[in-house]
């Protein structure tokens, strides 16, 4: 929980600085700051007490999750590869888009949440799960364009799933559901957070 505590602090004096506008957003490029720091949380875990950095399939294939299609193509790549050069045909997608997870993180800074309820809404919402390319133009493109239109957004209805900030009854899988997208049963007790 150290990483998402220390991701929470830092989002929050963010957003205690005066760098918000008038529309609560951040001003020029701090707002990608904060989606690049919550974004790369993702590929973060603690193992014994200290924070390690998920970088290549072997590591992947132990800590994350892959769709059905995305497992049996990563089955033929050597296991040292670099996965943020040698994506090759799968794609890490977030299971929650980290354009709405920082909206949430906002919004309960604004209703005066605490850090640790930030921190557990962030363990809670932001995961990689390992897609092929072709599920990922499934999920974002639009409903004319025969995809399901989900790239920065959660399925309607989503946020019903959600009472009072208690993260942990949300279908975080929503979007993979919704476009019929499996995980693969050899990965589906894989876990960056190990308290989860």
């Amino acid at each position: 929980m150290l990483t998402y505590l220390t991701t929470a602090k830092i989002i929050r004096t963010l957003y205690e600085i005066s760098v918000l506008n008038s529309k609560g957003q951040f001003r020029n490029d701090w707002r990608y700051r904060c989606r690049n720091l919550v974004s790369e949380l993702a590929y973060f875990s603690e193992i014994e007490g200290r924070v390690h950095f998920v970088c290549d399939l072997r590591e992947a294939k132990i800590f994350c999750k892959f769709s059905e299609a995305a497992w049996s193509i990563v089955q033929g790549q050597p296991d040292d590869t670099y996965l943020r050069k040698n994506k090759g045909s799968t794609h890490g997608e977030h299971i929650v888009p980290i354009s709405l997870v920082q909206r949430i993180a906002f919004n309960m800074l604004k209703d005066s949440a605490s850090d640790e309820e930030v921190a557990n809404m962030l363990s809670s919402l932001v995961e990689v799960v390992f897609i092929t390319r072709d599920e990922k133009i499934l999920l974002d493109s639009s409903i004319r364009n025969l995809g399901y239109g989900l790239k920065t957004t959660m399925p309607q209805g989503w946020n019903q799933d959600v009472f009072n900030y208690e993260w942990s009854k949300a279908n975080r899988y929503a979007r993979l559901d919704i476009a019929g997208i499996k995980l693969a049963q050899q990965t589906i007790n894989n876990c960056l957070n190990l308290e989860l």
